[in-house]
């Protein structure tokens, strides 16, 4: 469905958000939920979050960057989710300062409990549907992916509306099209700075990469990135392109509720000498980082990616990607033309695609679209004010 440009909500509203993971966790999702609150934040409205209290260090309540963030206490983790006891009690209380109920999926097992009671207090809902759940083949990831499905289902059939990333992405999930009739779709917030040349050399060469072309995996390290199709291709694209080098930006070691690094440390060993890991890079950074590599690639395995912002990140940045031909992680190439799809899995089609992008990279330089026109955060928020004031009204 069309999203119209330019709409203000009036007056200032007052959203309640709920997921997970919040700052100083970084993800996908927590970006995307930053942006959006720290934007509606700009334009004058109340945002608050409620998340999980994952690091005990962290204060129960403070604001960040306007937004005001409440971390509700942990009881145990289980795999990557935070068991939270109280949160219905602190969404009780929140709810009753707030107009609308924000919802990011998915979550663990408490997506119905949340939604219902805000359904109950008279509060409209919305919800932000990030990404299916596809767990690793086992007797317990099945079972738990059923309950978690179920689960989500009960809560989408209490929603008012449900967002998706695209049009693509909501037409192959197989939760969106149970609620065809309420999913409307805007791009992701995306919004980066301008990457700086100057610094991009300085640190190509602290790296000791100035004659390399490079290849950048921007994301963490984890089973449903494709980080290992990545290590499996980088000997066949060094027989294409003897200098090609990878850098991995993003957290490799302690991904929370993952052993994958450790997992692929054989791969990781056949091309030391080619491949570099930098842990998180800050925010500031990326344009930076983007700027230095000749090709980014995160080539995603299944439908846990409905998107991929570091490619429209990268596109903005002047510099062509190389991903995976699934629904919703296509969008951005399709729009723009700034890169190569190539299958999942599919280590020689992946090192095909780098070398081609590598030595034509003039052609995907210009696109078809100019990225900072299809992509942009204004974009989004006019798309959420516009849907916030019709719930309230």
């Amino acid at each position: 469905m069309g999203v119209q440009l330019g709409q203000r909500a009036n007056p200032p509203l007052r959203v309640l958000m709920f997921m997970g993971y919040y700052l100083p966790y970084v993800s996908g999702m927590t970006i995307y939920a930053q942006r959006l609150a720290e934007g509606l934040v700009a334009r004058g409205h109340k945002v608050t979050i409620l998340c999980s209290r994952h690091v005990k260090s962290t204060p129960l309540e403070e604001t960040i960057n306007g937004v005001r963030v409440v971390r509700s206490r942990v009881l145990f983790r289980f795999r990557k989710g935070a068991v939270m006891p109280l949160f219905w009690h602190d969404i009780r209380r929140l709810l009753r300062e707030h107009d609308v109920f924000h919802r990011h999926l998915p979550g663990l097992m408490d997506a119905y409990v949340s939604t219902r009671i805000a359904k109950s207090m008279g509060k409209p809902v919305l919800i932000t549907h990030h990404c299916d759940i596809y767990l690793p083949f086992g007797l317990l990831n099945d079972a738990i992916e059923a309950a978690m499905h179920t689960e989500m289902r009960y809560a989408g059939e209490l929603a008012d509306k449900i967002i998706s990333y695209s049009e693509d992405y909501a037409s192959y999930s197989r939760f969106l099209s149970l609620y065809r009739h309420k999913v409307e779709t805007v791009y992701p917030p995306i919004a980066i700075g301008e990457p700086d040349g100057e610094k991009a050399a300085a640190w190509r060469a602290r790296l000791g990469l100035q004659n390399k072309r490079i290849v950048g995996y921007a994301g963490r390290f984890s089973s449903d990135k494709g980080g290992d199709t990545l290590l499996r291709a980088v000997p066949l694209l060094l027989q294409e392109i003897p200098n090609a080098h990878v850098v991995f930006a993003g957290e490799f070691e302690h991904v929370m509720g993952e052993t994958f690094y450790e997992e692929c440390l054989p791969l990781v060993e056949r091309v030391r000498e080619h491949v570099t890991f930098l842990g998180n890079v800050p925010m500031s950074e990326m344009p930076h980082f983007y700027r230095m590599c000749d090709v980014a690639s995160v080539p995603s395995t299944n439908s846990t990616e409905s998107w991929g912002m570091w490619q429209s990140e990268s596109m903005l940045c002047g510099t062509p990607v190389v991903t995976t031909d699934l629904p919703g992680v296509r969008e951005s190439i399709r729009v723009t033309g700034m890169g190569e799809l190539v299958r999942p899995y599919d280590e020689a089609g992946l090192a095909r695609a780098l070398a081609k992008v590598i030595r034509e990279l003039d052609c995907y330089t210009q696109p078809k679209q100019d990225p900072h026109t299809v992509f942009g955060i204004d974009r989004t928020l006019d798309a959420y004010e516009r849907w916030y004031g019709e719930l309230v009204c």
